[in-house]
């Protein structure tokens, strides 16, 4: 395992911050449960957003007990997670039936999947680090620019001051370490984060798979987080860092990677009515696998700076505009290495007519290796009496190229990139319906068709990167919850199509339907009691294979039984239920993992 021997040097420097525009006496580290900044990149209510978004906050993470950021992501309506193994092996995650590549992926503001591969690698990420999380369905690149066809996930990292210590024993010899304390004084806010977490695990592959081995494929991780803020007389700092350095096994070989986001803000207003705030941020990730017979080596580099206005527009509007830039160097170690850059201006109107909310945004994007890109967005919501709400929705995306997409030499010739390749498009279309009620709970319901063209293909002569494939993707989506009296229920439901216009094919794992519940009951003292239940339908996979529809039944719990410890339960797929993530692949069996955690 690699050491973080990079760290060091970057604790000098340690940068983050949140993406929202804040007033200045109000810290952006705490956005409330219902509140959003992702959707529009300002600070907002869930019921003022005219996006479908979901929100995993703290509080969701450690009800769960859960041992990875998959197993909440799952639970989410439009939300597909494929993982092919145990802990720390591959993770994709895919958005509204889009490919894993079309999610743009946030932390902390910064854009962090890999130039080479164009997805993000959530195996990587853990659970400690992890503040909130916001889920955008739906394109966003007249906001963001590329990469979010399906939608935006941003993930804020932890930033709490208060100290606590958790340890974790159970299934597959798991082992784990996570503890933080920080500082709080007047002007300064200080969080450290560190967590170890240490799995044997079990064979990624069966029988069926291409390379089957049935040794344990066992995992080993280490992390440290930073992240603060210090006010000014002119505005406030913001900044953080998130080192990871992790090893995962896999059948015939190992990986190792290492990932640095680090980022610096600051913010503050050039009059009563205009807010600003400049952003900054650099991230590292490396990957080297061994396969026995061969190894790879990939780096990937970001720079990335934004600066961002919001001028308010009286007491019914606001006018967001600003420029995003990013410089991006892709390698691997023994074929290529590459770099570009983009700019990106965007503007963003958001209005309200008494009962009509009206939002209207637009991109441009130059690409210093394929060119300008033009999108944007109009959304309108209809408030029809106190508790209803129609939404609906308009708008373009696109995925620009990988690194690798466009540079890479293939094997032998064949597989190889293609430097000429355009983005992928999109436009797609929504129409939402919302009810919220104080004491019943709230509904939503989201309806969606997005159409894909010049997906790019390996299937140009030598089978070399083309633009060629076209894609649908359609889909509705429910969703209620209701928290009373110490009473929490989820519910959601997911129907979806997607499909390759070019074979009428099934796009691969994604099922047609899948949908959860989960029911918690907490007590006076902190204790708590809940059950997970998720159910996944049929899914197309490589070969023409159909996977089998499964369920999974967790259980998670916590017992207060001192002032400042709590005795933490979480018990996975209880039913035993036998289940391929992915044709070959094996997935856990049933499981339990205990938790010993002290909060003073």
């Amino acid at each position: 395992m690699y050491p973080l021997k990079f760290l060091p040097a970057l604790l000098l420097t340690a940068v983050g911050f949140s993406s929202s525009l804040q007033a200045d006496d109000e810290e952006p580290y705490e956005l409330k449960p219902d509140m959003v900044v992702t959707p529009s990149r300002v600070a907002e209510s869930l019921s003022e957003t005219l996006a479908s978004v979901s929100v995993i906050t703290r509080e969701n993470i450690e009800i769960s007990v859960a041992e990875d950021l998959f197993e909440l992501l799952r639970l989410q309506p439009g939300v597909d997670v494929v993982r092919s193994g145990g802990p720390g092996a591959q993770t994709s995650v895919f958005l509204r039936g889009s490919n894993s590549n079309h999610v743009l992926v946030l932390i902390d503001g910064i854009r962090v999947s890999s130039s080479n591969t164009g997805a993000y690698t959530w195996e990587q990420l853990p659970l400690n680090q992890i503040e909130r999380v916001e889920i955008v369905r739906g394109p966003r690149g007249s906001t963001y620019g590329s990469d979010s066809i399906g939608g935006v996930i941003q993930v804020f990292t932890r930033s709490s001051p208060d100290p606590y210590v958790r340890v974790t024993g159970g299934s597959y010899s798991t082992a784990e370490f996570e503890g933080g304390l920080g500082y709080e004084g007047e002007n300064t806010r200080l969080s450290v984060n560190a967590g170890y977490r240490n799995v044997d695990g079990f064979s990624a592959q069966n029988p069926d798979g291409f390379s089957y081995d049935p040794d344990n494929d066992g995992f080993e991780g280490l992390s440290l987080g930073i992240k603060g803020s210090t006010r000014v007389e002119y505005g406030r700092w913001q900044y953080s860092l998130l080192a990871l350095d992790n090893e995962t096994e896999f059948d015939q070989g190992v990986s190792d990677a290492r990932q640095l986001i680090t980022s610096v803000g600051f913010g503050g207003n050039f009059s009563p009515n205009w807010d600003y705030q400049l952003i900054g941020g650099y991230i590292f990730d490396e990957l080297f696998s061994d396969f026995g017979y061969f190894t790879s080596d990939f780096e990937s580099k970001r720079f990335d700076f934004s600066w961002q206005n919001q001028l308010t527009l009286g007491q019914d509007g606001s006018l967001g505009f600003g420029l995003d830039y990013y410089r991006e160097n892709g390698k691997s170690v023994y074929s290529w290495d590459e770099s570009r850059n983009n700019v990106g201006l965007f503007a963003v109107f958001d209005r309200y007519f008494d009962v009509l909310h009206l939002q209207l945004s637009g991109r441009l994007d130059d690409n210093s290796r394929f060119g300008s890109k033009f999108t944007g967005q109009i959304a309108l919501g209809y408030d029809i009496g106190d508790a209803w709400q129609l939404m609906g929705s308009y708008g373009s995306a696109f995925r620009g190229p990988n690194l690798s997409e466009q540079f890479s030499p293939g094997f032998g010739g064949s597989f190889a990139g293609n430097p000429d390749l355009d983005p992928e498009s999109s436009t797609s279309g929504e129409l939402g319906l919302r009810w919220m009620h104080e004491t019943v709970g709230s509904f939503s319901a989201a309806l969606y068709r997005t159409d894909v063209d010049d997906l790019i293909s390996f299937s140009g002569e030598k089978f070399q990167a083309i633009n060629i494939a076209e894609a649908l993707l359609k889909g509705l989506e429910l969703d209620y919850r209701f928290a009373q009296a110490g009473w929490q229920l989820n519910a959601n439901a997911t129907f979806q199509s997607t499909e390759n216009r070019a074979t009428g094919e099934s796009l691969l794992r994604r099922p047609d339907e899948k949908g959860s519940i989960t029911v918690d009951r907490k007590f006076e003292n902190g204790s708590w009691l809940g059950l997970e239940w998720f159910v996944s339908g049929k899914r197309q996979d490589v070969g023409g294979i159909t996977l089998d529809s499964y369920s999974l039944v967790n259980l998670r719990a916590g017992w207060v039984f001192a002032s400042s410890w709590r005795l933490e339960l979480r018990a996975e797929n209880l039913l035993d239920e036998d289940y391929e993530p992915a044709f070959g692949f094996n997935s856990p069996g049933r499981s339990a993992y205990i938790s010993l955690a002290w909060l003073p």
